[in-house]
């Protein structure tokens, strides 16, 4: 991805300048994120998803950890602690061993947890603005990166990280950066470090690679004559930065076997559901125009209602992405009628369009921590449009680039300060919100906490590593029919957490309340846990003395 000859600077005072002015844009930027995401870190509570892969590390570092024990999860024996290897099937513990140190050093907390993500956040988009900056300029690098850390999704997913969204940025950053500048110097070893980085990328989640594959594509569109040339004129650079991508990919493509089984069972359940697309298409939607973190703040953490907040602040960025699409397009066209199109645009739009397409067809896909992984070209693709409109000699042309981009800039501000707003106010909704950890700082140390849906174990796990904590629906839900019953022995130190009815991921809640609606009076208490303005979050279910629960698709009582 060379400049164009006449783009290639010459002498070292205007790099240095534009070395300069980079560092001051990004350090501008970095703070301005860090000074408005860094408000109110309490608030609201730990969700599930952002705690999964904190868990192992705060357990590897605790006497007496104990390992993650979801389906795929993989630990091994290091130092004397249960050392995190992998998270899911498709997705690695690179952020959960990343944590380690961090825990280290600062504590394993929530406001640490998301401390380090913003971090990685920033870092992440330094690095875009420094591949932007080697490949397109600087003045193109600061627009796009100012477009990316006044967006609203960036800002709350890199504080709230979900799939290791932050990390992600982190690699994909930094390796397109090492590619690019690594090929301009001719440098194998910075070709194979961003090979690497890249490779890193897919191992860290498995739906990365469709960033790889779609970035991969555009280049051979992009310099398809002389770029394939290169490639077969410089063996060894195309070799070590090959090398680099299978080295750093190695951790995952060995679990390619387990990887393909879950991928099988998700493609049986997505033929199920008749309405992923619909949900796919609304996540790209409201990924796009800010409002998707509000949305789900809204709908008390419950992806599956998040469509009904309409009331969530969105800005206009889908249009003018849309918009710029179209500009870049027809640049595109009019230099190939002239002779031949830069290819930096081709890559920019066909890079885009292709992994937005890869994305949309990965089975399950459908929440904010996957379609993140097109970032930054949406930011990019708006920053060469206007950077082209720039260049006209037409004032009213430049003018409406330049409104369109304040216009924008603006209303992402404002969607992010009144999600912010939401938030500080409110203090979270439902189940996420402050109500878990409240609720686990009345236990007595002495209590055993049975988790019979998700969202309740891994945040439990950071809050009260203490206590006895059990999470038995992997066992329930994989137990084999016909086989011998699952049964859960309790004593009256036993508290089960079961989600409210609209809130529920799996059954074994419900059953078990229906179960103890037959028993005697007194045999059992059920507590309504309530959030701050007194909405009914989930229900604590304890019971006078010992018993056994048999769970055979309903859930049997035996008092004892």
């Amino acid at each position: 991805m060379r400049r164009r000859a006449g783009k290639v600077k010459q002498k070292e005072a205007p790099v240095s300048r534009e070395s300069l002015t980079l560092l001051v844009a990004s350090t501008a930027l970095c703070a301005a994120v860090l000074g408005f995401a860094a408000r109110h870190l309490d608030t609201p509570g730990l969700y599930y998803d952002e705690v999964i892969q904190a868990t192992p590390a705060s357990e590897f570092l605790r006497e007496g950890g104990r390992p993650l024990q979801i389906p795929g999860a993989r630990n091994t024996r290091l130092f004397g602690g249960w050392f995190p290897l992998m998270t899911q099937p498709y997705m690695s513990a690179l952020k959960s061993q990343l944590l380690i140190p961090v825990f280290g050093l600062f504590g394993a907390d929530g406001a640490t947890l998301r401390r380090a993500t913003l971090v990685w956040g920033c870092l992440g988009l330094v690095l875009c603005m420094l591949w932007m900056r080697a490949v397109w300029g600087v003045g193109l690098a600061v627009l796009a990166g100012t477009l990316l850390a006044f967006d609203p999704s960036f800002l709350f997913v890199t504080r709230h990280d979900w799939g290791s969204v932050s990390l992600a940025l982190v690699f994909r950053g930094g390796g397109l950066w090492l590619l690019a500048t690594g090929w301009q110097r001719d440098s194998v070893r910075r070709l194979a470090l961003g090979g690497l980085l890249l490779g890193l990328g897919v191992t860290n989640k498995l739906d990365a690679a469709a960033f790889v594959a779609g970035a991969a594509l555009a280049t051979a569109v992009a310099w398809l004559g002389p770029g394939l040339r290169g490639l077969a004129s410089r063996p060894r650079a195309t070799a070590s930065a090959g090398a680099g991508l299978l080295a750093g990919a190695a951790p995952m493509l060995v679990t390619l076997p387990s990887v393909l089984s879950a991928t099988r069972t998700m493609l049986h359940n997505a033929g199920v559901r008749g309405d992923e697309w619909a949900e796919k298409l609304g996540a790209w939607q409201r990924f796009l125009d800010g409002s998707y973190f509000e949305r789900l703040v809204l709908a008390g953490g419950s992806f599956e209602r998040m469509g009904g907040s309409a009331e969530a602040t969105s800005s206009a960025f889908p249009w003018l992405l849309g918009a710029s699409a179209i500009v870049v397009a027809a640049v595109v066209l009019r230099d190939h009628k002239r002779g031949g199109a830069d290819p930096r645009d081709v890559f920019a739009l066909t890079a885009a369009t292709a992994t937005a397409l890869l994305l949309l067809a990965v089975p399950r896909a459908s929440r904010i921590h996957h379609v993140m992984n097109v970032l930054p070209l949406p930011q990019l693709i708006v920053a060469l449009a206007a950077t082209h409109l720039w260049r006209s000699r037409n004032a009213a042309v430049r003018a409406a680039a330049a409104l369109g981009v304040t216009a924008v800039l603006a209303g992402s501000a404002y969607a992010a300060s009144q999600t912010m707003d939401t938030l500080r106010t409110t203090g979270g909704i439902g189940r996420w919100s402050g109500t878990l950890a409240r609720f686990a700082q009345t236990l007595p140390d002495d209590t055993v906490v049975v988790s019979l849906d998700w969202g309740f174990h891994a945040p439990l796990v950071l809050l009260r590593p203490e206590l006895e904590l059990e999470e038995p629906v992997w066992r329930l839900l994989h137990s084999a029919p016909g086989g011998p019953s699952p049964t859960l022995a309790g004593t009256t130190r036993h508290v089960y957490l079961v989600q409210e009815p609209e809130t529920e991921v799996f059954s074994m809640g419900g059953a078990l309340l229906r179960a103890v609606g037959a028993l005697p009076h007194g045999a059992v208490r059920i507590e309504s846990v309530r959030d701050g303005d007194d909405r009914p979050v989930f229900k604590a279910v304890r019971f006078a003395g010992p018993h056994q629960l048999v769970y055979r698709g309903e859930f049997e009582v035996l008092l004892r």
